[in-house]
C-alpha cells in the first residue's frame, strides 16, 4: 500500500479532530443529565479525551500547515474552558471554608506589555495572526494587492494570508519574491480572488457569488455558494456545506504534476452518483476567464481592473442579493 502524502495525511486527520472534537462536545451538552454521583467519573472521561486529541495535534504537527495547527489549538482550548465552566456550574460548591485571618502580602502587579508583544497576535473573530500574516479585512469596492497590505516585515521571505469580510472587490496575490504558504479565506462576496500559484493550502469558509483562482497543494471549501473557480490542486479537493460550484482546469503548477480539479470530494454527497454540488465548467466559460487571467497578473491601472473583474463574476451586477 502506497505511503499517504501530506496534504493526504492533513485531510484525514482533519475528518479525524472533527469526529472527536463533535464526540466531546456531545459529552459536555450531556453533562446536565447526569446525576451529580456521575459527574466526576465522566469530568474525568472527557478530560482524558481532550488531553488524547491534544497527543494526536501534537503529532500531526509533521505534516498538517501551521494555521490548521493554530486553529485546532483554539479549538481543544475552547474544549477545555468548556469543561471548566461546567465543573463550575455542576458541582456544589463547599458551605463553608476556613480563612486564615492574616492576609497575605498581595503580589505586585507585573506589567504584561513584553509578553503580550512576543505572542502571537489575535484577530477579534479569533484567528490567530504570525508575525508572517497579511491580513486583509472589512473591504469593499477595491483592487487590494500585497503591495497595499502593511506586512509585519518587509524580509518576510513566506507569508500567509488572511482575507475576511471583503465585498465586490478583486483581490491580487502575486507579487515577486514573495512566495505565499497558505491562503485563509472568510465571508467573501462579489469578488474575485486571484492567489497565483501557492505553496501549500487554500481554505476557506463563506465564500459567495465570486470567481477563484488557485494553485496549490491543499484545497478545503466551506459554506461557498454560486462560485467559479480556475484550479490546480496536487491533492483531491474537498467541499462541504456548498453548492452551485463550477471549476475548469488551469495549468500554473510545475506540469509533470496531477492537477485533481475534477476530482472533488464532497462532504455532503456521500453517494456513488456524482454530486450535485459542483460541476466542471463549459468551455465557453473557461474560455472567457483564460481571456482575463492577464488583466490580474500585469500591472494595469485599478479602474480597469476593478469592472472587468467583477463582469465575471456568476452574478456579474457586483452587488449583494
Amino acid at each position: 500500500m502506497a505511503e499517504k502524502t501530506a496534504t493526504e495525511a492533513s485531510n484525514d486527520f482533519w475528518l479525524e479532530f472533527k469526529a472527536e472534537k463533535q464526540a466531546i462536545e456531545d459529552e459536555l451538552n450531556n453533562l446536565k443529565t447526569l446525576s451529580k454521583t456521575e459527574l466526576p467519573n465522566r469530568f474525568n472521561n472527557i478530560l482524558q479525551n481532550i488531553n488524547n486529541l491534544e497527543k494526536k495535534l501534537t503529532k500531526a504537527t509533521a505534516f498538517i500547515p501551521s494555521y490548521d495547527e493554530r486553529q485546532f489549538s483554539i479549538q481543544l482550548k475552547e474544549l477545555s474552558e468548556t469543561l471548566e465552566r461546567n465543573k463550575a456550574e455542576l458541582t456544589p460548591k463547599a458551605k463553608f471554608s476556613f480563612k486564615s485571618r492574616k492576609k497575605k502580602p498581595s503580589a505586585p502587579e507585573i506589567s504584561n506589555t513584553s509578553s503580550t508583544s512576543q505572542a502571537p497576535l489575535a484577530s477579534k473573530d479569533g484567528d490567530i495572526l504570525s508575525e508572517a500574516t497579511v491580513l486583509f479585512k472589512d473591504k469593499e469596492d477595491a483592487v487590494l494587492t500585497l503591495s497595499d497590505a502593511n506586512k509585519s516585515s518587509a524580509n518576510d521571505k513566506s507569508i500567509d494570508i488572511l482575507i475576511s469580510n471583503v465585498k465586490n472587490c478583486v483581490v491580487i496575490l502575486q507579487e515577486n519574491g514573495i512566495q505565499i504558504s497558505a491562503v485563509h479565506i472568510k465571508n467573501i462576496e462579489n469578488s474575485v480572488v486571484y492567489c497565483g500559484e501557492i505553496e501549500g493550502s487554500v481554505l476557506m469558509y463563506g465564500l459567495k457569488n465570486s470567481v477563484l483562482f488557485a494553485g496549490c497543494h491543499q484545497f478545503r471549501m466551506h459554506e461557498a455558494r454560486n462560485v467559479d473557480m480556475m484550479l490546480h490542486v496536487t491533492s483531491r479537493p474537498i467541499i462541504e456545506d456548498s453548492n452551485n460550484i463550477q471549476v475548469c482546469e488551469w495549468n500554473i503548477i510545475n506540469q509533470t504534476s496531477t492537477n485533481h480539479f475534477d476530482q472533488i470530494e464532497d462532504f455532503n454527497w456521500l453517494k456513488k452518483q456524482a454530486s450535485p454540488n459542483w460541476k466542471v465548467m463549459d468551455q465557453n466559460k473557461k474560455q472567457m476567464l483564460d481571456e482575463h487571467i492577464k488583466i490580474f497578473q500585469q500591472n494595469i491601472d485599478r479602474n480597469t481592473v476593478l469592472p472587468v473583474g467583477l463582469a465575471l463574476l456568476p452574478n456579474p451586477c457586483g452587488k449583494s442579493e
